[in-house]
């Protein structure tokens, strides 16, 4: 086929991965660069270009591709050090975590060892961008899967192109070529669809992503037309290129990923592997000088490495972003030299998997890939006791007085040592959640009367809530609080407060999704002429305004305040019975600081100025406006101070969501304060 084989060892692709793997530690332990996730998209075209064009080799040496060397390779290439990873991981997760979060991360662990993480993360829902929540430490094995999944077919295509081009008396590489460039076409169409429709599932899927693998593709298979390039255009493609990457990695956000976001960064990647194959690359010191090449040859083990460590550390140490930043690059390094050195290159070289290894050495394997297997599917089956964090015999029962919750409060600070609760530290992020999120409550779908409602024979009158996932775990309360007598209705929104202002990114599939639930849930409010509108939105929209608040003269709380009243009087509009109900404090500790050798006082959060400013602005407005605003600090938090329980319930299952069973405790206080305002 004439092809010309790039050279095995090229520094500046060495110095492309170190890019690609260095931007994305540092996204995922700081946040910066903007971009850094990028760094995926960069090993995307990379791997495309290598390994087509070892497969160009052997076809053009062997007159074949064999399907069985292939995989052989990368089996070898890929299991040993991904295998020893999840294995480490899970065991981790155990020690640290335990409980239902363990499991999940078990769970997440089977389904990377079989190269399908991705399609797990998207059908589970992950946000790839979520500030909040638990962030499972394999959630980035979700790029192994694409890769993998791509190589399943991507030889029988290469061998079938041959074939045709046979058949048809065309040059392989021209059927090649065009059946790469109409995968590239598809994927990048049906990219560009997705991923305003469905984002999430856009960021995770193998048919927005192979483009990005036939991109490098292509650059192998046109080896033969690059290497006619004039050496004096090589220097300025591949600087351009790298120019192109690293505004990119600075700059993108993640509004438009994968297509178009991507596309600046893969067609950066492009350019400087296209400068330098087919003849001898131009010298990029940046990319090409030692370290740069070394840290590409550690790249995988550092990939693979790098979100363990961050979540697992994050969890144990709370210190300056720096600090920590320092702390996962060293640990990161050091556990990656180690595997690389020990694991990863003795079992790439060694005859296993061979046509002529000996029994001993499959014996060997199966009986490692056995161990690893066997410690993975333990963590769905084990729940190591975590006596720290224990889980008490019985609930809580309901607050009959503020000064109850007080008592109760007080006594959880002077905690030393974890109480048994229930339900315990290590299930609450699940175990915490409302029931009604299995009545439709958690994305209510207005077109269906029945999701999220909540009625009773008899009942003669009717409340509805609105707002975000704050009011969606309010519910126990207000539906205990309200009893019998009233029917229930939600028309809430995860992640889409009813409060209607300006935010960023106005064009993001989710925010555009969120302005019509906004109007829909307005509408169909004043069509049932409800008795009384329960309202709770996060605060934390107050970060989101467009244009945003100046952090030194402030505004934005005043901003929010005044799309509030605008609200409370569209809804006085419909019933004269409305209640705001504040939401939580955002917590600022880690999600997972209830963990093995930790205190209560690790999990102590202290209320800012930023929350009581919003607080108190809110509830100016609403009274205002004649509504009632009833503050929820005082149920959570003593003199400015919340721990992570009362007496034996967590009050808390993430950041900003109360959990079910503290929600219901609070039924008889809301109750009262209800009452209070004549609404009963």
């Amino acid at each position: 086929m004439h092809t010309v084989s790039p050279s095995s060892r090229r520094p500046d692709v060495q110095g492309l991965r170190a890019v690609a793997v260095l931007a994305v530690i540092t996204n995922h332990a700081i946040g910066w660069p903007h971009g850094g996730f990028l760094g995926v998209d960069v090993f995307f075209v990379v791997s495309g270009y290598i390994i087509t064009a070892l497969l160009l080799r052997e076809q053009e040496r062997a007159g074949r591709v064999s399907f069985v060397d292939f995989y052989r390779r990368r089996v070898k290439r890929i299991f040993p050090a991904s295998t020893l990873v999840l294995a480490v991981t899970v065991a981790a997760s155990w020690l640290v975590f335990g409980g239902e979060r363990a499991r999940a991360i078990a769970l997440d662990a089977i389904a990377a060892l079989f190269f399908v993480g991705n399609w797990r993360f998207a059908a589970e829902g992950v946000d790839y961008w979520a500030d909040t929540g638990a962030t499972s430490p394999l959630q980035h094995y979700w790029s192994l899967g694409v890769e993998e999944q791509f190589y399943l077919f991507w030889p029988a295509l290469l061998a079938t192109a041959a074939i045709i081009a046979v058949r048809v008396r065309l040059r392989p590489l021209t059927v090649i070529a065009v059946a790469l460039t109409a995968v590239l076409l598809a994927s990048l169409a049906w990219g560009y669809a997705q991923t305003d429709s469905q984002p999430m599932m856009a960021y995770f899927s193998s048919l927005t992503r192979a483009w990005e693998l036939a991109l490098g593709a292509l650059i192998a298979v046109a080896a033969p037309l690059l290497a006619q390039m004039r050496d004096r255009w090589r220097a300025p493609i591949a600087w351009a290129g790298i120019a192109v990457l690293v505004i990119a990695l600075l700059t993108t956000g993640e509004g438009s990923m994968p297509v178009p976001g991507a596309l600046p960064a893969t067609i950066a990647t492009a350019a400087i592997i296209i400068a330098g194959t087919g003849s001898r690359p131009p010298e990029l010191w940046p990319l090409t000088n030692r370290v740069a090449v070394k840290v590409g040859d550690w790249s995988f083990s550092l990939y693979l490495w790098h979100l363990p460590v961050i979540v697992f550390l994050g969890a144990i140490v709370t210190v300056h972003q720096r600090k920590f930043l320092v702390a996962v690059l060293a640990i990161t390094t050091l556990l990656a030299i180690l595997t690389y050195y020990l694991v990863e290159n003795p079992l790439r070289r060694a005859r296993w998997l061979t046509r002529d290894s000996k029994w001993k050495n499959w014996a060997a394997t199966a009986t490692a890939s056995s161990a690893a297997v066997a410690v993975i599917v333990g963590g769905l089956i084990v729940l190591p006791a975590t006596p720290s964090v224990a889980t008490a015999p019985d609930s809580a029962g309901a607050f009959n007085t503020q000064e109850e919750v007080d008592a109760e409060l007080r006594e959880a600070l002077d905690q030393k040592q974890w109480p048994p609760l229930v339900p315990s530290m290590a299930d609450v992020a699940t175990a915490g959640l409302p029931e009604e999120d299995q009545e439709g409550c958690s994305q209510v779908d207005l077109n269906d009367p029945d999701a999220c409602s909540f009625t009773h024979d008899g009942a003669t009158r009717t409340a509805v809530v609105m707002g975000d996932s704050t009011a969606i775990v309010l519910l126990p309360a207000i539906r205990a609080a309200l009893g019998e007598d009233w029917n229930v209705k939600g028309l809430m929104m995860a992640s889409c407060s009813q409060i209607n202002i300006p935010v960023a990114d106005e064009n993001d599939a989710r925010i555009v999704a969120c302005k019509a639930h906004q109007a829909e849930a307005l509408a169909q409010a004043s069509e049932r002429q409800p008795d009384l509108i329960l309202v709770s939105d996060l605060y934390t929209g107050v970060y989101q305004l467009d244009p945003p608040a100046d952090p030194l003269t402030g505004g934005g709380s005043y901003r929010w305040a005044l799309a509030t009243a605008h609200l409370a009087a569209q809804l006085k509009q419909i019933t004269d019975h409305v209640v705001f109900l504040a939401s939580p404090s955002l917590r600022t500790e880690e999600v997972d600081c209830a963990v093995a050798g930790s205190t209560p006082a690790d999990c102590v959060h202290t209320v800012n100025d930023v929350y009581r400013e919003v607080i108190e602005g809110e509830a100016a407005a609403v009274t205002a406006m004649g509504a009632v605003y009833l503050t929820t600090e005082e149920w959570l938090c003593v003199d400015g101070q919340c721990p992570a329980f009362a007496g034996s319930t967590p009050t808390m299952r993430d950041e900003m969501h109360i959990t079910r069973q503290y929600s219901a405790r609070l039924a008889p206080l809301l109750h009262e304060r209800l009452n209070d305002a004549g609404y009963l």
